[in-house]
């Protein structure tokens, strides 16, 4: 026993030095990045109103404190286990730093582009099935300071580590500090654990809320809430955040369960609760037709972007063509801002979950009645064409067995030439174009259901080409945000012409006279109008869930049509069925958009990050984050742009929507309970 003590203490002696160092390294890495952090901060949150570097140290006390003792512990386990294998040690040591360094540069850049620290939150399983253009994305967003930060850091650590081993080498076992008056104290050797135990009695001390007394003053009374929750999640570490799955917030805000509620029936009832509007049955297509079906799931488009001109040019210019020859819906949402569940909302007329599980992936073989199984029972012939991989997020394994007699996607497309090449997540849009005519064309006297999906504009925004670069040139020296912004409008600007392209195609071979097509943005895409909302899925503001929406057919639209009502992704699948005159299923959510009905309101979701559920009703939109009921209304009429939150003013509106959205999260968990148990 004595021998093992020490064994233990010699080497814990000779790793005296190393130990020293590497902590010395740790403790300026992390405060190097409060440092960064804090004057991120202080340019996008300047009504934080944050006094100094050390307010802000202060707040982040608890979460680094610990962060720090944890990273200390594990380099100096590191340290002390492999005291005599030189080599092997220094190697897993700096296996560790570039590790470390590389997440650290990694949250800076990810608070940059995101506004907030890192929460293992913000990547859900659905990014794991397409890792390689997921990586490719973030690579588009890092930064010079990354790019040149990064490798000048690596080199710095391995250059320490490799002189500490040099060092080490010259240096007699058991004689490291003999040289040093401290030793008879014994000060170097009581340092590191005293070290240690400071760090952790900080952390175990400290409180990770924020200072109310200290916060609240500074604060508007509408404002409080929400600046305080995003004062905790900038004090949040991301190590901490990457280590613990700790988020910024926890549940006990809208409940999902009640014991109270009424037994189920299926239809989430979405009538207006603003007004009694009721619209009478529109006969504009006319009903009972077999019609071609086209759906095209335009990707990342908010309708707010729609009358965006560069130059006086439309930049989605095939849209505004084709509106002329359409009935155009003005106030269309989608219910969750991502591809995956819009796909379950069109084709299925039904809601997402209430978890952050994405339901294709989760339950592929889910016993919902899809558009293609509908119409395959109705003699249709059923395509899919998707210019990406459809092994991301489950899209394969959903589909394969919803009666497709052709799926095609990135790995057919790649090969058909002249657009066989990689843009952005997927292959050139263009090469849909004739894999979808010879679909057509082949046994042309049955109708058919044929459904594109592009990827583009989808992040990181790419082109094929520069002709579609309706910008003109982008400087490099551009600030990045504006230039990610111009890149985007290009990238929708080459969507919009391949969109074109293909409807073109389709009338010069005379294959529009008796076909539906149902054009959409599957969601859309944010720029910062709102703090944090960078991409789509985050939020649920106009410009992540209102879309564009069309049926175009230039035979039945001589002129342009408008409706003004509320539709949603659910309301499409209904649509379909009513004008071909097939029966509903009592699972739709949906409502025939051209039946007579009450005026509806649209139910939002996301939960990508935090759980978020909204409700458009009329001019009215609400907002609950559900995990701590932080909630926000904008009258739209007045403020499209959701700028002057009017939830305190309106209490009997809040109070309202809120019991709505707690029906409609009590209703989504019991239709699934029974859909699962098909």
């Amino acid at each position: 026993m004595k021998f093992i003590r020490d064994k233990i203490i010699s080497c814990y002696d000779d790793s005296l030095l190393l130990i020293a160092v590497h902590w010395i390294f740790i403790f300026l890495l992390f405060f190097g990045y409060r440092i960064r952090i804090y004057y991120l901060i202080q340019s996008l949150y300047p009504d934080l109103q944050i006094k100094g570097i050390r307010e802000y140290l202060s707040i982040c006390l608890h979460y680094d404190t610990l962060t720090v003792f944890f990273t200390m512990l594990i380099f100096f386990i590191v340290i002390i286990s492999f005291s005599k294998t030189g080599k092997i040690r220094h190697a897993l040591l700096l296996i560790l730093y570039i590790t470390l360094l590389f997440f650290i540069l990694f949250s800076i850049e990810f608070f940059r582009v995101y506004e907030t620290t890192f929460q293992t939150n913000f990547a859900a399983r659905e990014q794991f099935t397409g890792l390689g253009n997921v990586i490719d994305s973030a690579r588009a967003e890092f930064s010079t300071e990354f790019y040149l930060l990064f490798p000048l850091s690596s080199f710095i650590v391995a250059l320490m580590n490799f002189m500490l081993w040099r060092l080490e080498l010259t240096l007699v076992p058991g004689k490291v500090y003999m040289q040093s008056n401290l030793l008879s104290i014994k000060l170097p050797r009581l340092l590191p654990p005293a070290l240690l135990l400071m760090f952790l009695l900080a952390g175990m001390m400290t409180d990770p809320a924020i200072p109310a007394d200290t916060f609240n003053a500074r604060y508007k009374k509408d404002q409080t809430k929400k600046n305080m929750s995003i004062l905790h999640e900038f004090s949040m570490n991301p190590v901490y955040n990457l280590v613990t799955g700790e988020t910024s917030i926890s549940p006990g805000g809208i409940a999902e369960t009640d014991a109270g509620h009424k037994p189920f029936s299926y239809k989430l009832n979405t009538d207006s609760m603003m007004n009694a509007i009721r619209y009478r049955r529109q006969d504009s297509i006319p009903r009972f037709k077999k019609y071609n079906i086209i759906l095209y799931f335009f990707e990342s488009t908010p309708y707010k972007y729609y009358e965006k001109k560069i130059n006086g040019n439309y930049v989605i210019d095939s849209w505004h063509r084709l509106e002329k020859n359409s009935i155009n819906f003005r106030n269309h949402y989608a219910n969750y801002p991502l591809s995956a569940n819009a796909l379950i909302s069109v084709l299925a007329s039904a809601y997402d979950l209430n978890s952050k599980d994405m339901l294709i992936q989760k339950y592929p073989d889910i016993k919902l009645q899809t558009l293609p199984e509908i119409l395959k029972g109705h003699g249709y012939r059923t395509c899919l064409i998707h210019t990406g991989g459809l092994g991301y997020a489950g899209q394969q394994r959903f589909l394969k067995n919803r009666k497709f007699d052709a799926i095609i996607d990135y790995n057919q497309l790649i090969k058909v030439k002249p657009y066989n090449q990689q843009v952005g997540w997927g292959v050139d849009e263009r090469a849909m174009i004739r894999p979808g005519i010879e679909f057509i064309k082949n046994n042309a006297a049955k109708p058919y259901l044929l459904i594109f999906m592009p990827v583009n504009p989808h992040h990181p925004y790419a082109i094929p080409d520069k002709k579609f670069q309706i910008t003109g040139d982008i400087p490099d020296d551009v600030d990045y945000r504006k230039k990610n912004w111009l890149n985007y409008l290009n990238s929708l600007h080459y969507a919009d012409a391949s969109l074109g392209m293909l409807i073109r195609e389709l009338e010069r071979e005379s294959l529009m006279d008796d076909t539906l097509l149902f054009l959409f943005a599957d969601h859309g895409e944010a720029f910062y109008q709102h703090k944090m909302n960078y991409n789509h899925p985050l939020y649920i503001y106009d410009e992540n869930v209102h879309v564009p929406f069309l049926i175009y057919n230039k035979k039945i639209f001589t002129s342009p049509a408008y409706y003004d009502g509320i539709t949603r992704h659910v309301d499409i699948l209904p649509t379909i069925l009513d004008i071909l005159g097939i029966e509903r299923s009592f699972e739709q959510e949906g409502i025939p958009i051209f039946a007579s009905h009450r005026e509806q309101c649209a139910l939002l979701h996301t939960s990508w990050k935090d759980d978020y559920m909204g409700v458009v009703d009329g001019n009215w939109k609400y907002i609950c984050r559900t995990a701590d009921q932080i909630e926000e209304l904008y009258n739209l009429g007045s403020d499209p742009d959701e700028t002057n939150n009017l939830a305190s003013q309106y209490m009997n509106l809040t109070l309202r929507f809120r019991a709505f959205i707690k029906k409609a999260r009590r209703y989504k968990n019991d239709y699934y309970e029974r859909i699962l148990k098909k």
